[in-house]
């Protein structure tokens, strides 16, 4: 496992490598298909077909933040009393406001949910749209580097825990074999990632998956 180490000026480095990378279409393309090892077995495929006319706007946020020596990424367990995905570990995010931009809403969300007055971060860029067939949104995903640690004192309402991600478990993960779900009658294979004590996967991995390939090759070392 390799250690993320930052250089001098490591911050302003890194993320203008990024937004050099996110503004490449041909770069985005030559990485998208990496997100399918992401895809459940049992979605069929649907979290990359056109979004239903019906799906609502959401956006979240990978903040890329250097915590106690590494690069991590700040995610979000939801409460079992949400209607959508309860349980499940999540980017910070959520639905749009009318007439709010998809930056702005994953700014709001960030803050709204994490308890950070201002947003601790230098947004570069966006990743690929993913459509969540399950809930019906159509969910937009930015990126953001920021120099942390930041205290957060989580929304009790929307997150049970903050949990980090550290950047060397996700890019590991990446390489990882599928694992087996079951939930009564039905079944289904999907690829995970670990932290802590929780996996991965879902909307969620699809993006963080994305993420550690197209960045792999341009993150410090």
């Amino acid at each position: 496992m390799s250690t993320l180490t930052p250089r001098p000026q490591a911050l302003e480095s890194l993320a203008n490598r990024l937004q050099r990378l996110l503004s490449d279409g041909d770069v985005l393309k030559q990485f998208q298909s990496s997100r399918v090892q992401f895809s459940p077995s049992i979605s069929y495929g649907r979290h990359f077909g056109p979004p239903q006319p019906t799906a609502r706007q959401a956006a979240v946020m990978i903040l890329l933040e250097h915590v106690d020596g590494e690069w991590s990424i700040p995610l979000t367990e939801r409460p079992q009393h949400l209607p959508d995905h309860p349980g499940q570990i999540s980017l910070p995010g959520g639905r749009l406001e009318h007439n709010e931009t998809a930056l702005g809403a994953a700014i709001r969300e960030f803050n709204e949910e994490l308890g950070t007055e201002k947003f601790p971060g230098e947004v570069v860029g966006e990743l690929s749209p993913v459509y969540v067939y399950h809930s019906d949104y159509f969910v937009r995903p930015f990126l953001a580097v920021g120099a942390g640690p930041v205290e957060y004192v989580p929304c009790p309402h929307e997150v049970a825990r903050v949990i980090r991600l550290p950047l060397t478990q996700l890019l590991d993960d990446v390489f990882a074999v599928d694992q087996v779900f079951q939930r009564g009658a039905a079944s289904w294979t999907a690829r995970t990632i670990h932290c802590e004590d929780v996996q991965i996967w879902g909307a969620t991995a699809i993006m963080l998956g994305e993420f550690a390939r197209l960045f792999a090759d341009e993150l410090p070392r």
